[in-house]
């Protein structure tokens, strides 16, 4: 039995998708667990600050834009209450960018969406394809960064 060829328009494309499908599903609970208003690319921000906190330069870094756009969604995310800033240590001039409670409840409802999405699928597909997949999109993004969904 042969199968049609991949196409690469085609699979970039359900990559994409896949990657926008579940980010949206986990942002859906997110907002669903009373926290309206926050989008994917908050949860990049959350993701990078958990633990130690991280300065603008470092979140524009992480998610591959600028300071000033990073700066803005700070300044978002600090006037909703999900981080606050504090002085860096080392750098007069500088933030450090953490979490607040309300931003720690967030990541804690983003977590068990996660956790929940993987127990979707391995119920949908099995334990042992779900690893393959996992493993073979380790081996696809193991050079790359995240980047936001808007």
């Amino acid at each position: 039995m042969s199968r049609d060829p991949v196409h690469a328009e085609e699979l970039s494309l359900l990559l994409m998708r896949a990657g926008s499908a579940v980010a949206e599903r986990i942002n859906g609970a997110v907002v669903a667990a009373g926290h309206p208003g926050l989008r994917p690319v908050h949860g990049l921000v959350f993701a990078r600050i958990s633990g130690t906190g991280a300065s603008v330069n470092r979140i524009a870094e992480h998610l591959g834009i600028t300071k000033q756009s990073a700066s803005a969604i700070v300044d978002t995310l600090v006037r909703n209450g999900y981080v606050h800033r504090r002085p860096d240590p080392t750098d007069r001039r500088a933030s450090i960018i953490e979490l607040t409670d309300q931003g720690r409840q967030v990541t804690l409802a983003a977590s068990r969406a996660a956790a929940a999405e993987v127990a979707r699928l391995e119920g949908s597909w099995g334990p042992d394809a779900l690893h393959s997949f996992t493993e073979m999109l380790d081996d696809l993004a193991a050079e790359a960064g995240p980047r936001p969904v808007w």
